[in-house]
């Protein structure tokens, strides 16, 4: 298994539209072989949110980096400037 962190700042002038999106998103990429889970979410006292996935394996990781969903992140990253970080690693322990 494979696990992934997706994170970053959110300004209160977009944390709507963050939200929005991911709620429309993130059901859309559930639905995708190999994702295990998907965990989601949002720290409006900190300004920041996290996404995190639990994948089957590497290569359903980056079947979904390499696919046409993630055009739709990287699209809407730019259009609300966002900065993004993206960590992933093998998931050696599961209880």
């Amino acid at each position: 298994m494979y696990i992934s962190f997706t994170g970053g700042k959110v300004s209160k002038e977009s944390e709507d539209e963050v939200e929005k999106f991911l709620s429309e998103f993130l059901p859309r990429m559930r639905k995708l072989p190999g994702v295990v889970a998907i965990y989601h979410y949002y720290r409006p006292e900190f300004g920041d949110n996290s996404t995190v996935v639990v994948w089957k394996d590497r290569e359903s990781l980056l079947a979904y980096r390499n696919g046409e969903l993630i055009k739709e992140v990287a699209a809407f990253e730019k259009k609300h400037n966002q900065q993004i970080t993206r960590e992933a690693y093998p998931l050696t322990i599961v209880l």
